[in-house]
C-alpha cells in the first residue's frame, strides 16, 4: 500500500512538473527561434527523445526509492515500518535494485545518441544525470547517509527532488539559438525557487514523518530543531520568499511568452478567494501557521503545465488533442480546481449569514 502512494503521489506530482518544462521548452522554441518552419521537425525529434528520456527518469526514481529502502531496512524496522525488501534475501534486494538502475543508464546512454542543432550550451545534461545517480546514492548510504544529517539531507532532497529534475529536463529539450542576460535571468531564478520549493516541501514531509523518524533514531531537521521552529521557518522566510521570486519568475519568462502570466494571477486569485484572504489578519495564529503548507504545490503541479499547454493550444491547434490527454492522465488539475470553487462559493455563502 505504501508503494502504491509512492508510485500516485510520484505521478501525480513530479511527472506534470517534468512535463510543464518539456511544454515551455516548446513555446520557447516557438517563440524565439528563428525557424519555424522546423517546429514540426523538433516535435518529431522531442517525441523520440522524450520517450528515452521518461524510461530513463522513471527507472532512475525507482532505483532511488528502492535503494532508500535498501539502506534503510534495518531503521525502519526500529520505527515499526514496512519495508518489502526486507522480506528478501539479498541476493534478490540486489537484483531488485540493480535491474531499473540499468534500465535508467541504458536509456539514458540511447538518449544521449539522439542530437540537435540548437543543443542547449549552458548545462550539461550527463553531468546532471550522474549528479543525480550520486545524489540519489550518497542521500542514504553510509558513511555520508545525508538524510540523516539534518541540514545536508533537506539540502540533497531538494537537489534530486525539486531541483536537478527540472534542470535536466530543460538541459536535453530547451533549444536555444543564442545566450543573453534572458537565459541567464531565467536559469538563475528558476534555479532557487526549485530549491525553496524543495526545501519546503522536504521539511513538511519531515514534520509529518517526526515520530518515526525519532522512533528510527534518525536525524532529520524536524527532529534536531522541532517542528515549531520548522514551522515558523517556513512561514516567516521561505513562504515569502519562494512567492517573491516566482513572481519575479514568472514575469521574466513572460518577456518571451506573455500569456504566462495568466496563470500566476488566476492562481492568486483563487488562493485568495479560497482562503479567505481577508480573515487573515485576525485568523488564530496556531491555525495560520499552516496556512501556508502545500498549496504552492499546485501551481507547479497543474496551473503552469496546464496554461503552458492551452497557450500552445491557441497557436498551433493540433496540440488541443495534447491538452486533453493531459487533463486526463492528471485530473487532479480539475479535481481541485471544482473543489476550490466549492470552497470558495462556500465562503461566500457564510460570509452572506453573518
Amino acid at each position: 500500500m505504501l508503494k502504491l502512494i509512492r508510485i500516485n503521489s510520484w505521478w501525480n506530482t513530479i511527472v506534470p512538473q517534468v512535463l510543464g518544462w518539456i511544454y515551455f521548452a516548446m513555446l520557447i522554441f516557438l517563440f524565439t527561434v528563428p525557424y519555424f518552419a522546423r517546429f514540426k521537425e523538433y516535435l518529431v525529434f522531442s517525441a523520440v527523445r522524450g520517450c528515452l528520456f521518461f524510461l530513463a527518469l522513471i527507472s532512475i526514481a525507482a532505483f532511488g526509492y528502492l535503494f532508500n529502502d535498501l539502506c534503510d531496512i534495518e531503521s525502519d524496522s526500529l520505527a515499526g515500518k514496512v519495508n518489502r525488501l526486507a522480506q528478501l534475501k539479498l541476493p534478490a534486494r540486489l537484483t531488485a535494485v540493480a535491474i531499473p538502475f540499468f534500465i535508467g543508464i541504458g536509456a539514458w546512454s540511447m538518449l544521449m545518441y539522439q542530437s540537435w542543432i540548437f543543443v542547449f550550451p549552458i548545462m550539461n545534461p550527463t553531468f546532471l544525470f550522474i549528479a543525480q545517480l550520486l545524489a540519489l546514492i550518497l542521500y542514504s548510504l553510509e558513511p555520508l547517509r545525508a538524510k540523516d544529517k539534518a541540514a545536508l539531507g533537506v539540502i540533497f532532497d531538494a537537489f534530486y527532488g525539486h531541483l536537478n529534475p527540472v534542470m535536466i529536463t530543460l538541459s536535453v529539450f530547451l533549444v536555444a539559438p543564442y545566450l543573453d542576460l534572458w537565459f541567464y535571468s531565467f536559469f538563475t531564478l528558476l534555479g532557487i525557487v526549485c530549491f525553496i520549493k524543495g526545501i519546503r516541501n522536504i521539511l513538511l514531509h519531515q514534520i509529518e514523518d517526526r515520530k518515526q523518524d525519532e522512533a528510527a533514531g534518525l536525524n532529520t531537521a524536524v527532529v534536531k530543531y522541532g517542528p515549531w521552529r520548522i514551522i515558523n521557518f517556513i512561514n516567516h522566510y521561505l513562504f515569502p520568499a519562494e512567492v517573491f521570486l516566482l513572481v519575479c519568475l514568472m514575469v521574466v519568462m513572460s518577456i518571451h511568452i506573455p500569456p504566462l502570466i495568466i496563470p500566476l494571477l488566476c492562481f492568486a486569485i483563487i488562493s485568495y478567494l479560497k482562503m479567505s484572504g481577508w480573515k487573515i489578519g485576525y485568523a488564530d495564529r496556531r491555525l495560520l501557521e499552516f496556512k501556508f503548507t502545500y498549496f504552492m504545490n499546485d501551481f507547479y503541479e497543474g496551473w503552469l503545465p496546464v496554461f503552458m499547454l492551452i497557450i500552445l493550444s491557441v497557436y498551433r491547434h493540433e496540440f488541443v488533442f495534447l491538452l486533453i490527454l493531459h487533463l486526463i492522465l492528471f485530473p487532479n488539475f480539475i479535481i481541485k480546481l471544482f473543489k476550490d470553487i466549492k470552497k470558495i462559493r462556500e465562503n461566500f455563502k457564510i460570509e452572506e449569514d453573518y
